[in-house]
């Protein structure tokens, strides 16, 4: 009895240990996966360098010497920020919020892949 006793607790704990490891590697992998707001990235195209500022709330102001190399650094910041709105609504159009969110969208999948926006989005 003692034996089976030593076993479940070994068990356990291996499986805690590997639960732990499983939470950590995924909040690693999770993190990974968002933008890096700090530090300098260089922008092809700029024709002056360019400022990008974030506030404590994540208000972005952008220093620029010209309206073109505004635009540009606006443009990388919104691609920045709304990458996973942009992947949802490619999603939605192609039929494909299943995949991601489970058989409560598998209607609205049929629904968009029947209207074909995808298809005539691609064409």
């Amino acid at each position: 009895m003692k034996k089976a006793f030593r076993w479940i607790g070994i068990v356990s704990g291996v499986l805690m240990i590997a639960l732990v490891l499983a939470v950590a590697a995924t909040f690693a992998w999770l993190r990974g996966s968002l933008p890096d707001k700090d530090g300098e990235r260089p922008l092809a195209g700029l024709e002056a360098p360019a400022e990008v500022l974030r506030d404590a709330d994540g208000i972005v102001t952008i220093r620029a010497a010209g309206e073109a190399d505004a635009a540009r650094a606006l443009g990388y910041v919104h691609a920045q920020d709304r990458l996973f709105q942009m992947d949802m609504t490619r999603r939605t159009a192609a039929g494909r919020l299943s995949e991601v969110l489970g058989e409560q969208t598998l209607g609205f999948d049929k629904l968009m892949r029947g209207l074909g926006l995808y298809r005539l989005a691609e064409a």
